[in-house]
């Protein structure tokens, strides 16, 4: 349940899936962990915040409400594009300054230091076995849940709703920024949801 990224070679990752089956929470950071996935996260970030056109404060008080507390609905990629451009210069329009020139010379250092590290860094490595991933697909509107949304920060699954899919091993390419990626995690939080699952396709969860 719930394997860390960086574990296997992909040959021993798809040997194994024979007699492993693993089980990821929508979000979970810990499948996703590897240092290719850290860096790729880590350069996307620095290059945001060279993006950015709003103040801190602004940005802030944006994703809190629309977000957090859940004003918009999920999945509506329409909102979620015009928020970008109205936060976001686009990638070719990033205004010259300190911080800009910074991150080049930055990216210049990082790619110098990758092509040092040799063939045995670059070694790619996967979580085992057949993969089921819980995406969450939808989430309950009532009074309380979207109260439990905002007290936790949106870091509760209180209402939400997820659907099994089956993943390959090389589908957790990407660590994803969420207010769950590590409540995902919870043992507690993945057994509750691996069951409710089991239960809605009529599969006795009474005796484990």
């Amino acid at each position: 349940y719930s394997p860390p990224g960086g574990l296997l070679t992909w040959e021993l990752a798809k040997e194994c899936s024979e007699f492993v089956n693993s089980f990821v929470l929508d979000s979970d950071i810990v499948p996703r962990l590897s240092v290719d996935n850290m860096e790729r996260l880590r350069d996307e970030v620095l290059h945001l915040f060279a993006r950015v056109k709003l103040s801190k404060y602004n940005i802030a008080q944006t994703m809190f409400w629309h977000g957090v507390c859940g004003d918009v609905e999920l999945g509506d990629l329409d909102f979620l594009i015009q928020q970008n451009e109205d936060m976001l210069y686009d990638c070719d329009s990033v205004p010259d300054t300190d911080f800009a020139r910074q991150l080049q010379r930055f990216d210049s250092m990082q790619q110098e230091r990758r092509s040092s590290r040799g063939l045995a860094r670059s070694i790619s490595l996967y979580p085992p076995g057949k993969i089921t991933h819980l995406v969450k697909t939808g989430q309950s509107k009532s009074c309380m849940h979207s109260t439990v949304g905002c007290i936790t920060c949106g870091a509760s699954n209180a209402g939400s709703e997820y659907t099994p899919i089956q993943k390959e091993n090389d589908d957790f390419n990407e660590i994803e920024i969420s207010p769950t990626a590590w409540t995902d995690h919870f043992p507690n939080r993945v057994c509750i949801e691996i069951e409710r699952t089991a239960k809605r396709f009529g599969i006795d969860t009474e005796h484990g």
